[in-house]
């Protein structure tokens, strides 16, 4: 039996929140991580292989959660905008790691006998994973603060129609 709705409510926005901060936070540790990583790491090729094994886990966790947060705010009544963003972050963060960032990992620049051009097609998708990954940890923000602007209304007595309930 399914508590009643007054009861889960207070749960699944912690929920939600919950499932933001994570995405939020990997995404800022992975950010600041690679950064350093190519500072201390004395060759490129293995700082790209550190930053590479990592990159995978957080873009499989961006797509679970941005699902998560999708059916969260299905469930919340959130509102066809909460919901398509969740989702479409989600599909990029797939995108990035089963298409580029795998077309990235397969061009090894160490290799003496590459083509020129693959040095440029490498330049190409890896700032092509760089901006999907900033897009989505910039439209993970803009989530957040879509469910905030969301709750304020509810606080407000503000309903999805812009109404005020008595």
């Amino acid at each position: 039996m399914l508590p009643p709705a007054s009861v889960a409510r207070p749960w699944l926005r912690a929920l939600l929140w919950l499932c933001l901060g994570v995405w939020l936070g990997a995404m800022g540790l992975f950010g600041a991580m690679t950064r350093v990583v190519f500072e201390v790491v004395p060759t490129p090729e293995v700082a790209g292989h550190l930053v590479s094994r990592l990159l995978a886990p957080v873009l499989t966790t961006g797509a679970i959660l941005g699902v998560a947060i999708a059916v969260l705010g299905a469930a919340l009544g959130r509102g066809w905008l909460a919901i398509s963003v969740s989702l479409l972050l989600s599909i990029t963060c797939l995108v990035n790691q089963f298409g580029v960032s795998r077309a990235v990992a397969e061009i090894h620049l160490t290799d003496p006998g590459l083509a020129p051009g693959l040095v440029a097609r490498f330049a190409t998708l890896h700032q092509l994973s760089v901006s999907l990954f900033t897009g989505t940890g910039l439209g993970a923000l803009v989530l957040a603060a879509i469910h905030g602007w969301i709750e304020a209304r509810e606080v407000q007595g503000i309903g999805p129609s812009g109404i005020k309930s008595a």
